[in-house]
């Protein structure tokens, strides 16, 4: 998701085709093209302009109304949609086999100032929760249970690092102070620090191929480390 307005002027953006395994758009202003996986121009008058990130989260509908009751859906109905991120999908990626990233790995993609990460799904959904330091800053990665929801949190607070686990209770505790979060919303349900909330950091929720054709510097948690 990603802020349309650049430099005091909304641009309008349509769809032209993909390119890579990604969405190619267009704006109507300056007919440049850009890649909807990292809000890029990548040709035209726009080219190597960047729009700003949005926070948003991939998730399904039913855990996105238990948080936002209140939502509404817009749907299109003269767009031909297809399901690339299913059950079926998600399932057929956490049996792949052990070894190195593959070009139809799913991975959650992370960009920071000047390094990009990349989080196989497959790797993540063994333990479901990681915590490491991504350019000096501590983050926890989580990948729920069914595998369609991945969020990606700063787990400092009023200063505080945080040393998070996964209950069974599918809740995030840390160790500090017993306190439980929704690995989701990133707020503490319970607790000293009840009402407090996690920063999210924006993540991408992407195929392997797609991401590293735009970031080729990314380097892979488990490769390396």
């Amino acid at each position: 998701m990603y802020d349309r307005e650049f430099k005091g002027k909304k641009h309008n953006f349509g769809v032209v085709g993909v390119d890579e395994g990604t969405l190619i758009m267009y704006d109507d202003e300056t007919q440049s093209y850009w890649s909807q996986l990292v809000g890029k121009a990548v040709s035209g008058d726009m080219e190597g302009t960047q729009l700003e990130k949005l926070p948003s989260t991939m998730t399904t509908w039913g855990k996105w109304k238990e948080l936002h009751p209140e939502t509404t859906v817009y749907i299109k109905r003269s767009v031909p949609y297809s399901s690339r991120f299913t059950k079926e999908t998600f399932e057929k990626v956490a049996a792949m086999e052990p070894g190195p990233v593959r070009s139809n790995d799913l991975i959650v993609g992370l960009e920071g100032h000047v390094y990009a990460r990349a989080y196989l799904v497959r790797r993540l959904a063994k333990d479901r929760l990681i915590e490491e330091q991504f350019e000096g800053t501590p983050i926890a990665v989580y990948l729920s249970k069914d595998l369609s929801t991945a969020r990606v949190f700063e787990r400092t607070v009023d200063g505080r690092t945080l040393s998070l686990t996964l209950t069974d209770g599918e809740q995030l505790e840390d160790a500090e102070t017993g306190s439980r979060w929704n690995p989701v919303s990133g707020e503490a349900v319970s607790g000293p620090l009840k009402g407090k909330k996690l920063q999210a950091l924006i993540s991408t929720y992407a195929v392997w191929f797609a991401w590293k054709h735009y970031r080729p510097d990314t380097t892979i948690r488990g490769d390396s480390d």
